[in-house]
């Protein structure tokens, strides 16, 4: 891990999860990739 990434866990309902999973399968991502995507996404 780089000095300018860190870890955060999150709670979230397994149906959520479930759906996120298959999003980056599709997208060949990891969840925590296809996450940070997605957050970066929305914050810009």
């Amino acid at each position: 891990m780089s000095s300018e990434t860190t870890k955060a866990l999150i709670t979230m309902p397994k149906e959520l999860k479930t759906k996120l999973e298959e999003e980056a399968k599709n997208e060949n991502r990891s969840l925590s990739n296809y996450i940070v995507t997605l957050l970066q996404k929305r914050n810009q």
